[in-house]
């Protein structure tokens, strides 16, 4: 007879599992659509992602929003994902075009009769890829969602009209069904009064000198949602630029990190005459932001003016987070740079969004946290990523400068031009070289100009001594302080790579020395 035998059965079972593990990221799920992803795949994903919302929710049904971006792929993925969870006993609300922020909003915001979300998006990654992103209850990562308890209403009657409240729920959800509610909220949990700036700006130099916003879509998701906004304030005066959503991204695959795409975001800026200049990627929870001269706002900085808006808001005393591979503006700004581990001003978090966002669910005292990567996650917009609500906040500093007759820039004196940065290096490395040794390397030869390391362990990120640290994991990432420079290393959360960023203070002849000297230990032909 023929057929597999055992040996040949081993091998298929193994590169069954090994297809999961190579989608499954640190974050999210991703990979080439057709390939490693099919409807297949999002079948299983959706019927097994079922048992895990059904384990967070007290009320039937179990009610999951299922949302996609602009990716010619994604309506055939969310709908095989709907079948799926509803397979496993879940109740899909299909909402179609989306944004990221938008399918994890509404968990959030009407957490009673939404349990969980998906989102299909492959973010900025080229236009074959797609993935999946998930929000659990109150629209918190899926190992979070379990420290939210869900409505369980003791008396009967209520809980029958729980019951009935969910499953009214209409099962599909469009697009104006709720992103103006969306944007209303942000707003509101900004606490922005963008009237009040706009008006100020009107008032003071007349209606021809409104503050000009120019945002750079790249034909994702931004310009679709940044229009809601645009609904809401008249008194600026918007342009748009490759504003309809379109998955085969016909001029450049949004990534606000890459130059090719800030270039035109800045000639935008330029051609229209605007004061700001706004880009998001491709499922729109990411922002970046020029000033009125096209000139790029780096995350680091972008996140220290949103720090400082937000303590004027908010009071002096609240912290703010920042990742481990962030610039030295955003401590030297904000707090201490030699206290960041414990009650200081400022707290620095390992890099990974779901890993900040657990630093946030953990310290109720922490208002705001930044990823280099250009993630903005605020406490009280349901300790979630908002790109949009970043770049709100930034229109409203904006307009008042404008109506004191001061660009966007002046809020950056003293801020730029002092700190030097490298930009992510990244290194592929061949089997047998670990990002783990590369880093005992790279510490040992700085050692005698060592002021602070920090590691990531278990609890987050610790000051250390010597490396390895006592608490030493497989990919546990560095960051090496000297007096007037620093150094990252670190693994990929999803490839065998190492990353390397290095920034020095006012000497930019200092990053690069150290920069060709840490590139040298890595090894220079590795580096993609």
């Amino acid at each position: 007879m023929g057929g597999i035998d055992s040996k040949g059965a081993i091998v298929l079972l193994r590169e069954h599992c090994d297809r999961v593990d190579d989608v499954v990221k640190r974050d999210d799920i991703r990979g080439v659509c057709g390939g490693d992803i099919d409807c297949a795949f999002a079948r299983r994903l959706g019927r097994a992602l079922a048992a895990t919302f059904r384990q967070t929710t007290a009320v039937l049904p179990v009610n999951v929003v299922v949302g996609h971006d602009m990716r010619l792929s994604g309506p055939a993925l969310a709908e095989a994902v709907a079948d799926g969870l509803e397979a496993g006993g879940c109740r899909a609300i299909r909402m179609g075009l989306a944004g990221t922020e938008l399918v994890g909003f509404l968990p959030a915001h009407y957490s009673g009769v939404i349990d969980g979300g998906v989102m299909i998006t492959a973010s900025h990654n080229p236009a074959d890829n797609n993935g999946f992103k998930f929000f659990g209850r109150c629209g918190q990562p899926l190992p979070l969602a379990r420290d939210f308890e869900p409505p369980r209403p003791e008396d009967e009657l209520l809980r029958v009209a729980l019951a009935l409240k969910k499953s009214s729920i209409p099962r599909h959800l469009g697009w104006k069904d709720f992103a103006p509610d969306y944007i209303r909220t942000v707003i509101e949990k900004g606490s922005l009064d963008l009237a009040r700036a706009a008006h100020g700006a009107k008032g003071q130099q007349g209606a021809s000198a409104r503050l000009r916003v120019a945002v750079e879509a790249g034909n994702g998701m931004g310009a679709v949602i940044a229009m809601e906004v645009a609904a809401l304030t008249p008194e600026f005066s918007w342009t748009f630029s490759n504003a309809t959503p379109d998955g085969r991204f016909p001029k450049i695959v949004p990534n606000p990190l890459k130059p090719e795409y800030q270039a035109m975001v800045s000639e935008l800026v330029r051609k229209t005459g605007a004061h700001v200049g706004l880009c998001f990627d491709g499922d729109a929870d990411r922002v970046a932001l020029t000033d009125e001269n096209g000139e790029m706002v780096s995350p680091p900085l972008l996140a220290t003016l949103v720090g400082m808006r937000l303590r004027e808001k908010l009071g002096a005393d609240e912290k703010i987070a920042h990742n481990l591979s962030s610039s030295w503006v955003v401590a030297d700004t904000l707090g201490d740079r030699n206290n960041v581990t414990g009650d200081g001003p400022t707290v620095i978090s390992a890099v990974g969004y779901s890993k900040i966002k657990v630093l946030l669910h953990n310290r109720p005292d922490i208002a705001f946290a930044a990823e280099h990567s250009g993630h903005y996650m605020f406490r009280d917009f349901y300790c979630a990523d908002s790109g949009m609500l970043a770049a709100l906040m930034m229109l409203e500093v904006a307009a008042e400068l404008h109506a004191r007759g001061k660009p966007l820039s002046s809020a950056l004196t003293g801020l730029r031009g002092r700190y030097h940065e490298s930009g992510e290096l990244n290194f592929r490395l061949p089997a047998g070289r670990s990002v783990e040794g590369l880093i005992a390397q790279a510490v040992e030869a700085f050692r005698d100009e060592a002021v602070n390391i920090y590691a990531t362990g278990e609890g987050g990120v610790e000051k250390i001594d010597t490396y390895p640290p006592p608490f030493a994991q497989a990919g546990a990432d560095v960051r090496f302080e000297a007096k007037d420079w620093w150094f990252v290393m670190r693994a990929s959360g999803t490839e065998s790579i190492c990353r390397l960023c290095i920034e020095a203070d006012a000497d930019r002849t200092l990053m690069e020395r150290k920069r060709d000297a840490l590139v040298r230990i890595i090894g220079p032909e590795l580096r993609i």
